[in-house]
């Protein structure tokens, strides 16, 4: 029913005092220039929250309005900045500044709902049934902006967590944070504690070492199944990790000896890491829905590499540094990808007169001049800084001007002095700062590669040497290969790196190395990075045909 009292009630002193008046300055708004348009957007959020005389139901309302709009700018947006993730230029930093802003203001927008409506402002209690609603939208907002950071590898402050915290304690004061709600338009239903649980997943799963696609895969995977995570007012053997409401702090993991307290909330990933593990089935076994992909811009591959990831870092036991670091300074030389590192590392061809044994050692009788293909290193190496280092990782300073391609995921290899072999490992993780300085580590993954080929056979049952062609001829697949003596193995199993093409679990390949011929069968994907996929693998006795 319509107030009387509304008739004769003053509108506050700002431009876009109705949604009417919102709705009429937003359309009116020049997109074809789309992040300057968000930035536009964000500024009206932002001034109004900071506009006073407002009914708590006509803000909300018109801050919803905004955002309805902003949302559909910052999709276009976003999808400018996937295209460019890649670069580190004054291009990148544009879009995620108008990106980051704009979520953090629609973050101020609603919480000034929300404090207005703890205030008892004029129409507090019209907005009640709102609350619940622009809870959710704050705290979605907040994990959008996070994601930015994340994607830009700048890490994010401290104050990220105040207001998630300070809304998420409210919306249990009021005994709302587990009411089923729709979001958004479209979307599935979900609840308060939902919405924060999975920003939180995105703050513990260190982003920060999958590459910039894989972190925005993360935030949507995590998006669908956060509301599966355990949650306990009690420090519960399931839930790992622990939240403090009153110290406004991003969650960590939980001690041993954690003790209770009423603003502590301990969650882990429970039931939702299963669910995880059956999607990498799925996957496998090429069964994943399209409608289930989480975007059709990911491959199945990349699926399986961010959802092992998560079951690590959401799961009962994240990885701890195992060696400790040993602060040093010099300059290396450091390459990236296959086609620059094969031609450096040992390499093993066709034809050589050398034994590979199931460890990956190799015997060499007589060296032959028989090689698969000859090949030369595509680039030369840049010169970076290392500043820390232990038995398996690097810590190294990357100088202005190097290292465009330095992010996540990324394949490369670093020779610490000119005796030494190279190493060959994975970036595994970026932080970079507002000004410009970049930081990485390298994971190294074998201090003596070994470079070869792989020779498709096909399965037990569909040999790749049935597969005559119109011409009467044979037509094979071939990989480059790094095969991994000293590496970490998988499941028991030997693991090496090929080459990024399509492949399927449970293919044998032949070892194009020496003149004794070997046989594997892929039996896990562990990864897939820029240019390589991290595989374990069998060793296979073929019957003769």
């Amino acid at each position: 029913m319509f107030e009387i009292g509304r008739l004769f009630s003053h509108k506050p002193d700002h431009p876009m005092n109705s949604v009417a008046a919102a709705r009429d300055l937003l359309n009116a708004l020049d997109e074809s220039k789309p992040a300057a348009a968000l930035s536009e957007i964000a500024g009206w959020a932002n001034s109004l929250a900071g506009t006073d005389g407002f009914a708590c139901d006509d803000r909300f309302l018109i801050v919803a309005e905004i955002e309805a709009n902003g949302n559909r700018v910052a999709a276009t947006v976003f999808q400018d900045y996937l295209r460019h993730i890649h670069m580190r230029d004054q291009e990148q930093r544009t879009l995620y500044e108008s990106l980051h802003g704009y979520w953090s203001a629609v973050v101020g927008a609603y919480e000034r709902c929300i404090l207005d409506h703890q205030a008892g402002a004029a129409a507090a209690a019209r907005f009640t049934s709102h609350l619940a609603l622009a809870i959710a939208r704050a705290i979605r907002a907040s994990e959008h902006a996070e994601r930015m950071s994340q994607l830009r590898y700048i890490g994010s402050g401290a104050e990220l967590w105040e207001s998630p915290c300070r809304l998420f304690t409210y919306a249990e004061k009021m005994e709302v944070d587990q009411l089923a709600i729709v979001v958004h338009e479209h979307e599935v239903h979900s609840n308060i504690r939902a919405e924060l649980l999975c920003m939180a997943g995105m703050s513990l799963a260190a982003l920060h070492e999958l590459p910039p696609e894989q972190v925005e895969l993360a935030g949507r995977i995590l998006g669908r199944f956060a509301v599966s995570f355990s949650w306990s007012t009690e420090p519960l053997p399931d839930c790992n990790f622990v939240l403090d409401l009153a110290a406004g702090a991003a969650p960590r993991q939980r001690r041993p000896d954690e003790s209770a307290s009423p603003t502590k909330r301990y969650f882990g990933g429970g039931p939702a890491l299963p669910k995880l593990a059956e999607i990498v089935g799925l996957v496998e076994m090429d069964l994943l829905a399209d409608e289930a992909r989480f975007g059709k811009e990911f491959s199945q591959a990349q699926i399986v590499s961010v959802i092992h990831h998560l079951l690590i870092y959401l799961g009962s036991s994240p990885p701890q540094r195992r060696f400790e670091r040993n602060a040093v300074t010099a300059a290396v030389p450091i390459i990236h990808g296959f086609a620059a590192i094969a031609p450096r590392v040992t390499t093993l061809d066709a034809g050589s007169n050398a034994k590979l044994d199931d460890d990956l050692n190799i015997e060499q009788r007589k060296q032959s001049g028989v090689q698969l293909a000859a090949e030369a290193p595509d680039s030369e190496p840049e010169v970076w800084t290392i500043r820390d280092r232990s038995e398996w990782g690097v810590g190294v300073e990357v100088p202005q001007r190097m290292g465009a391609w330095a992010e996540p995921g990324v394949l490369c290899a670093v020779r610490i002095d000119e005796t030494s072999p190279w190493w060959v490992g994975i970036i595994r993780r970026v932080e970079a700062s507002e000004f410009g300085r970049v930081r990485c580590g390298l994971w190294i993954m074998s201090k003596r590669p070994i470079a070869t080929h792989l020779r498709a056979i096909g399965s037990e049952t569909n040999k790749a040497s049935n597969w005559e062609t119109s011409s009467g001829g044979f037509k094979y697949t071939y990989l480059r290969a790094l095969l991994l003596p000293d590496g970490v193995k998988a499941h028991e199993r030997p693991v090496m790196l090929i080459e990024r093409k399509a492949i399927w679990i449970g293919e044998i390949y032949e070892i194009m190395a020496g003149e004794h011929t070997r046989h594997v069968r892929l039996t896990e994907l562990i990864e897939e990075g820029a240019d390589y996929m991290r595989v374990g693998f069998s060793w296979m006795t073929l019957a003769a045909t």
